[in-house]
């Protein structure tokens, strides 16, 4: 960061702040500059990423105060429709991109997806009484396949001895609006119960039944004013609502909570390719992961039209995968691994006139 920030002010267009934080995963804390562009930038898209996005645009518009950044989380779908539009610099989204969508935006140029944070899709429930469920992968499908059908199902009582199941209806809720958390959960379906779940990833919700809202606030929302409500949503939402969330079987056999150090487990079991669409593994093997995880892409154009708008979100983003990883954990995120934080660098780095 520090020779970035030195190269961007010798060509008179950021200038360096000083700061201390982790930077990712596996690597230390260290002093270094964040390189300050300025001027207005504004992007769409994600909620996964919302929370963290929130805190890192409070953070490096403190340390440079000639800068802003304006988001809007409306969703994967709509946030890249608004950059295919032009009416953002940026879109975020948990999907790559289409082929479609990558048509769409082939007058833009070259488009660089950057995985800019990692964390794990929480299954938030509530079941008076149940403060701790355990599921699987076919037992999940089967649940929002609309084919477990009450609480007490032997599938689900098999999972969770001695916890005591009412028999009540199961409630389900999903994203009414185009999701990138869709794709993440419908693809973990897909990869880990294939039998049960027939139909495929998807970002628009493609099974029959069940209950719609928007955005993972809305999801959240409804399950927790809904007795014997279950959805999906990031663990944040979770979180922040406080609405317990089941431990799923991975891999391994073994149960585990999307917890930061969970989510890293998984991503180690990722595949990565040279132009960082991250293939997560929807079924890791590893005792400790969480089986669903993912990271989150912002989209931009590598050559800009506007000098200004390019500097600053060469060093928003560069910050955003380094001195930002640091918010990760204390919003239930997990920091990238330090190797991805470094080749998202390399490729902030390409965006320009």
């Amino acid at each position: 960061m520090a020779a970035f920030g030195l190269a961007a002010a010798a060509c008179g267009s950021s200038t360096p702040a000083a700061s201390t934080s982790t930077t990712a995963q596996g690597s230390t804390s260290t002093t270094s500059a964040v390189a300050c562009g300025s001027g207005t930038i504004t992007g769409a898209g994600s909620t996964f990423v919302a929370t963290i996005l929130q805190q890192w645009t409070k953070d490096y518009e403190a340390k440079c105060p000639g800068a802003t950044i304006n988001y809007q989380a409306v969703g994967s779908g709509a946030g890249i429709t608004q950059f295919t539009s032009g009416t953002v610099d940026f879109g975020a989204s948990d999907a790559v991109l289409s082929a479609s969508q990558s048509q769409a935006l082939a007058a833009k140029g070259t488009i660089l997806q950057i995985p800019w944070a990692a964390g794990g899709v929480a299954i938030e429930y509530h079941v008076s009484g149940v403060s701790q469920l355990k599921l699987d992968a076919a037992t999940i499908a089967g649940i929002f396949a609309g084919k477990i059908a009450k609480w007490n199902d032997p599938a689900i009582k098999a999972l969770n001895s001695g916890v005591t199941l009412p028999a009540e209806a199961i409630q389900t809720f999903h994203r009414s609006d185009s999701s990138g958390t869709s794709n993440i959960f419908t693809s973990y379906l897909a990869a880990a119960a294939p039998s049960v779940w027939t139909f495929g990833p998807s970002k628009t919700w493609p099974a029959p039944g069940g209950q719609g809202a928007k955005g993972s606030d809305g999801v959240t929302a409804a399950v927790g004013q809904t007795e014997g409500g279950i959805g999906y949503a990031e663990v944040s939402y979770a979180k922040g609502a406080a609405l317990p969330m089941a431990s799923v079987k991975n891999g391994a056999g073994s149960f585990v909570q999307p917890t930061s150090d969970a989510v890293t487990a998984a991503l180690s079991e990722a595949t990565v390719p040279a132009d960082l669409t991250v293939k997560p593994n929807f079924t890791p093997t590893s005792a400790s992961a969480y089986p669903i995880a993912s990271t989150t892409w912002i989209m931009v154009a590598q050559k800009q039209t506007d000098a200004a708008k390019a500097t600053l979100l060469k060093d928003f983003i560069t910050y955003a995968v380094t001195a930002g990883q640091a918010s990760a954990n204390s919003l239930y995120y997990a920091p990238l691994p330090a190797s991805l934080a470094g080749q998202d660098k390399t490729a902030a780095a390409q965006i320009g006139m």
